[in-house]
């Protein structure tokens, strides 16, 4: 009977874990978050977040901000933005990689990846990006959906050497319904 208490809690334990890290030869398991889907529906477009992160006020990350999410894990924030702009005479996500990449380069990113891909029958142009920060890896992750003349730009910013915030991006990306 213990036992058979012991595996259950063992297995809901196991279940609840995260992340796992090895650290200065430290084994540091993070369990995961009771949390909650929160649905964004504004701007001619829908996407779930998790509750976990935290809305920043959209007015101060700059123009056409539509959503404004960080996260702190470990001391070490991350940071997803949207925006809405229009497309002007942009028709396919493919007509958006030469500026995008020339506007990356002029701000000192080094481009990593830029490609389009397909997510949930949408065509989706993906460009990542990073920088040195501190002696840290700081990525940026770009994908940009064009829907109804509107461009709709989601960023992630993060310590490269602290990925906690990539899943739940591409959860986001995954979400995405116009």
């Amino acid at each position: 009977m213990i036992t058979n208490i012991f595996l259950i809690f063992f297995i809901k334990l196991l279940n609840s874990i995260k992340h796992i890290n090895i650290r200065n030869n430290k084994l540091l398991i993070r369990l995961g978050d009771i949390m909650d889907e929160v649905l964004f529906d504004e701007e001619g477009i829908k996407f779930k977040y998790l509750s976990n992160w935290k809305e920043q006020r959209k007015d101060v990350i700059g123009q056409n901000c539509i959503k404004a999410l960080v996260k702190v894990v470990e001391e070490n924030p991350s940071t997803i933005t949207i925006y809405k702009n229009e497309a002007g005479n942009k028709n396919n996500v493919a007509d958006l990689e030469s500026d995008m990449r020339r506007s990356f380069e002029n701000q000192g990113w080094t481009i990593v990846d830029s490609k389009v891909v397909t997510l949930n029958d949408n065509e989706v142009f993906n460009i990542i990006s990073n920088a040195q920060e501190g002696g840290k890896t700081l990525e940026l992750q770009v994908s940009a959906f064009l829907n109804n003349g509107y461009m709709y730009i989601f960023e992630l910013m993060n310590f490269k050497e602290f990925p906690y915030a990539y899943n739940d991006y591409l959860a986001i990306l995954d979400s995405v319904e116009f």
